[in-house]
């Protein structure tokens, strides 16, 4: 789920790190870019390996089915 955007020269609430503390003014912007893109990266990935994971099922059921196994 995408989180709201971070009001201007904030960093991400999520973020733990210790290293966020020391973030330049100038370098937030830039940070929750990549962020975004991560995440968008993250969820592409998320779909396309459920995808693959449903033709791998499908395809072990038809192999038990032409091995006389259902």
């Amino acid at each position: 789920m995408k989180q709201p955007p971070c009001p201007p020269n904030d960093p991400p609430n999520d973020s733990r790190a210790a290293w966020r503390e020391y973030v330049k003014d100038d370098e937030v912007h830039r940070l929750r870019v990549l962020e975004e893109r991560i995440e968008r990266k993250r969820l592409s990935l998320d779909e396309t390996i459920s995808e693959r994971q449903l033709i791998m099922n499908r395809s072990i059921r038809r192999m038990r089915r032409a091995a006389g196994k259902d």
